[in-house]
């Protein structure tokens, strides 16, 4: 089911207490509100069909895999690698997806329960998954799970927003770790605004 996330004002007054240069770009702006899917199943999927393609071609993707399998396992599970390549997908996509979907049906993967779990263990379940990287499970920590503590390394709007905010011109681990450790716990909120300084144009 999606749904918008959004943070209280006390959380962003915590976050602006702990970095105040955030507080400029806030004003300029304005809130932010994103949309998550909290269905940690066609949330994977649709997040694997995302990888490496354009937003349109990602939603041109989506929609024609769902509008010929409307997700379902077993559908995805039995059709040939030449079906799903013909809703847009990569041979090595078609196999991700199928996997994903192997992993619903044999429950390899709790899909269901897994808003339950710690980061730490939706992590481990979703990394056994070919095609799932560590991009992947912080997306789906923020987007899915709506964790209010996520900061993607990996991520390279992150990167530009922090390099942006701080007037840095490249980010290592060790200056990403300290970061990190800054804005905690609120490293969701501060995700949502460095992506939209990343993209800011005056």
């Amino acid at each position: 089911m999606n749904r918008s996330i959004s943070f209280e004002p006390y959380e962003i007054e915590q976050l602006l207490l702990k970095e105040p240069l955030f507080l400029p770009w806030i004003e300029k702006i304005g809130n932010v509100v994103r949309n998550g899917n909290d269905d940690a199943y066609t949330s994977l999927i649709d997040s694997v069909l995302a990888q490496q393609v354009s937003g349109s071609a990602a939603a041109s993707i989506t929609k024609r895999f769902a509008d010929k399998f409307n997700y379902d396992p077993k559908a995805t599970v039995s059709a040939s690698i030449e079906d799903l390549r013909a809703c847009g997908l990569s041979s090595n996509k078609a196999k991700y997806v199928q996997g994903i979907a192997r992993a619903r049906l044999d429950k390899t993967v709790p899909f269901d329960k897994l808003h339950e779990k710690s980061d730490q263990q939706i992590a481990e379940y979703l990394l056994k998954l070919k095609g799932v990287g560590p991009w992947t499970v912080d997306m789906m920590l923020i987007f899915t799970f709506f964790r209010k503590d996520v900061l993607s390394f990996p991520d390279f709007g992150i990167r530009k927003g922090i390099c942006s905010l701080y007037g840095i011109d490249t980010l290592d681990q060790k200056c990403y770790e300290q970061i990190r450790i800054k804005l905690s716990p609120h490293l969701t909120l501060a995700s949502f605004w460095l992506w939209e300084i990343a993209g800011f144009k005056e």
